[in-house]
């Protein structure tokens, strides 16, 4: 197909016009193939699309590309086509997404940007959505890390959302790539979340869900992963938290609990190669004073506050990073020491 028919036929999917699509994608999806017929003025439209992108450095891929990812071809309702700023590689085949709460906590903030972290120190590509709170977080661990990161958004691309992370959208551009399906200038309502979180899931290998509500678009991503046959890992939580019992329900319903890296490496068949050459983590001061007291016996957790003169909120925070790297473990209440140089 022609890049303009697709673009034309794209932009009406997400018109009022788009219940007459639906029997043409349900023919491509059956057969692969298209023969739409557009008007004059469908063609204009999607000829000045075609330009501005270009003139926006946007690259626009149909779904009959080369360089269309081949994650998006295996699920259902695929895309038409992608618009991309950035570059993806073959590498990011390798992907895992991770998603949560815009208004999570510092703990959930800080469980984000070390489990991104760590996978990206891995060679892992980490996917998100570039929304406050846990994918904000998810997109910077990799980018920390000098990894790779992919952004999928609910908007057009050259819509960022939220515009307070212009910086971000920048960094996950030069650390990766941004994609929409949706056309230019499209705002970010609300129906759209739910149906950019298939492609979120759909990139991956497998999705990673830290703190959510009951009702939250992050389990709507878990929830695709499922019916696309992908693992599914949820970070456990306080039960008396509104944001733990979406998490802690995936894991009743069959997640996989996330407690460590590990879990991931040990889960998804591409990555065991991955765990075998896992470098040993940098610690940083901080790190080796809890190490240093905890080498020959387990402690509680006033105890190290007291031993190692690390505030005591800012403990739980290095702690929980400690566990996701597979330094420590807590046990019945203490801490015990679990790496070994």
């Amino acid at each position: 197909m022609k890049i303009e028919d697709s673009v034309a036929l794209n932009i009406k999917r997400f018109s009022p016009l788009a219940k007459e699509v639906k029997g043409m994608l349900r023919a491509f999806e059956r057969d692969g193939l298209f023969e739409p017929e557009f008007t004059a003025e469908e063609y204009e439209t999607a000829y000045k699309e075609i330009e501005e992108a270009k003139n926006l450095g946007v690259k626009i891929i149909p779904f009959d590309s080369d360089d269309f990812p081949e994650q998006f071809k295996k699920i259902k309702d695929p895309p038409i086509l992608i618009y991309q700023k950035g570059e993806l590689r073959k590498s990011d085949t390798l992907a895992v997404s991770i998603v949560g709460s815009r208004k999570c906590t510092e703990y959930g903030k800080s469980i984000s940007r070390h489990i991104s972290y760590e996978l990206a120190s891995l060679g892992i590509t980490i996917v998100s959505g570039m929304a406050y709170g846990i994918d904000t977080e998810a997109h910077l661990g990799a980018i920390d890390a000098n990894g790779r990161t992919v952004a999928i958004f609910g908007s057009g691309i050259d819509v960022i959302y939220p515009k307070s992370n212009e910086s971000v959208y920048k960094k996950i551009i030069e650390h990766g790539a941004v994609i929409s399906e949706f056309p230019l200038h499209f705002k970010p309502n609300a129906y759209n979340f739910p149906f950019r979180n298939r492609l979120i899931s759909g990139f991956s290998l497998a999705t990673v869900v830290i703190e959510a509500k009951e009702r939250s678009g992050s389990l709507i991503t878990a929830n695709f992963a499922v019916e696309q046959g992908k693992e599914v890992f949820a970070v456990p939580g306080n039960i008396t938290s509104a944001l733990s019992k979406g998490t802690n329900m995936l894991i009743k319903d069959g997640a996989i609990p996330f407690l460590e890296i590990s879990d991931i490496l040990e889960n998804i068949p591409q990555f065991v190669t991955l765990r075998k050459d896992r470098p040993s983590p940098m610690l940083s001061q901080e790190e080796e004073s809890v190490l240093e007291v905890l080498q020959n016996d387990t402690e509680t957790l006033d105890k190290i506050a007291e031993k190692t003169g690390i505030d005591f909120l800012k403990l739980i925070s290095i702690l929980a990073q400690m566990e996701i790297k597979g330094l420590v473990k807590k046990v019945a209440g203490r801490y015990t020491k679990i790496y070994e140089d």
